[in-house]
């Protein structure tokens, strides 16, 4: 297969050092022998530096929907009523997976571009005593938005409620203390901030949360946690992982704790700044009212078409950003720099995006 005629922006997949890459055709260890349980070792306790928790992390060979459907089906039996606290498209599949799997859902919802204030979660949670759980986004890669998630977990720990945290986007990238903040349970992937292939998801939880997978009725076999956590006191996996993206995972994971997750955090929001003010000097406006790290995602004005922005970037200067997702298609254009960039890089894709859009808003105007 030819290599693509564009390098990733989108926020996710990114674009793979080329040294992690090259760690892929290293050849394969058994997956039940000790050289993977050193392996495996490895990985999760890197994992659990980045997720900044004392719990073990879990590894499924998975995308990050896999282990979103791992959190509900360990968690939520049928008829089990929660709290879903949403505003993208990202947040809105929390919903899907718990009415999937038999549970009834209590929506706390802001339009598109809003975080989610915590007074409005407390409020809720206070009105809804049925409600033991409460679903949420950290990064919304749909809108860009970023959630309050420290103001979540103290409400939710003073509530006595399990609150459940997709990562996805924002691991590596935007703040997350899971034991500081009283996260009982944090999702993550590989493909986004630790710029690995995608294939490889991540679960932690909290022992309160533990307590609820033990007493969970619902069907699960390739998901069940309870098998994960039997499997890892051998070094093992319940079923065959993804080795290969261990190496790379591995690698990558080295890098980002020898420099420090907090400085790694301090960094990305440098460029994210950066990105935000450029766009700024455009005429343009910043879509979400509190924007994550992890990408910067443009409001288009009246008349200007994202679509075309994106198609022109890809076809003429081999860059590839990302559109909106549903209603949001052709409304905003998303730029993902959630992957190991420069300054140099992000000018290259700013100057890209600025030459593209005054082509399309030309023409707008033109007509």
């Amino acid at each position: 297969m030819n290599k693509p005629k564009y390098k990733l922006y989108t926020p996710g997949p990114v674009a793979v050092p080329d040294e992690y890459l090259r760690v892929l055709n290293n050849h394969l260890v058994y997956h039940r022998e000790e050289s993977f349980a050193r392996l495996q070792e490895s990985v999760t306790k890197a994992l659990g530096k980045i997720f900044l928790t004392s719990q073990p992390v879990y590894v499924l060979t998975s995308s990050g929907t896999g282990a979103m459907e791992t959190a509900v089906v360990n968690l939520i039996n049928p008829g089990d009523r929660v709290v879903v606290a949403h505003s993208g498209k990202f947040g809105e599949r929390w919903r899907e997976l718990v009415i999937r799997f038999g549970g009834y859902v209590d929506e706390l919802s802001r339009p598109y571009g809003e975080s989610i204030p915590p007074e409005e979660l407390e409020r809720k949670l206070k009105s809804n005593d049925a409600a033991r759980y409460v679903f949420t986004t950290l990064t919304e890669t749909s809108t860009g938005a970023l959630n309050n998630i420290k103001a979540f977990g103290e409400i939710c720990y003073r509530l006595n409620r399990i609150l459940v945290m997709d990562a996805i986007a924002g691991l590596g990238v935007d703040e997350l203390q899971m034991d500081a903040w009283y996260v009982d349970v944090v999702v993550g992937a590989s493909q986004k901030g630790l710029a690995v292939p995608p294939g490889l998801a991540f679960i932690a939880l909290s022992p309160r949360a533990w307590e609820q997978v033990e007493k969970c009725k619902n069907s699960r076999y390739y998901f069940d946690l309870r098998q994960y956590r039997r499997f890892a006191e051998k070094g093992q996996t319940p079923w065959t992982p993804a080795i290969s993206l261990y190496y790379a995972l591995d690698l990558a994971l080295k890098k980002l704790n020898r420099r420090g997750i907090k400085k790694q955090w301090q960094e990305k929001a440098v460029l994210a700044r950066y990105t935000r003010e450029q766009i700024t000097k455009m005429g343009l406006t910043i879509f979400p009212q509190q924007p994550a790290n992890a990408l910067t995602v443009i409001k288009m004005p009246e008349g200007v078409d994202g679509t075309k922005i994106v198609e022109i970037c890809k076809k003429q200067y081999g860059i590839l950003l990302a559109n909106g997702q549903g209603e949001m298609r052709g409304k905003v254009v998303r730029i993902g720099h959630m992957a190991p960039m420069t300054k140099t890089d992000l000018n290259r894709v700013l100057t890209t995006f600025s030459q593209a859009y005054k082509k399309v808003a030309g023409r707008a105007l033109a007509k």
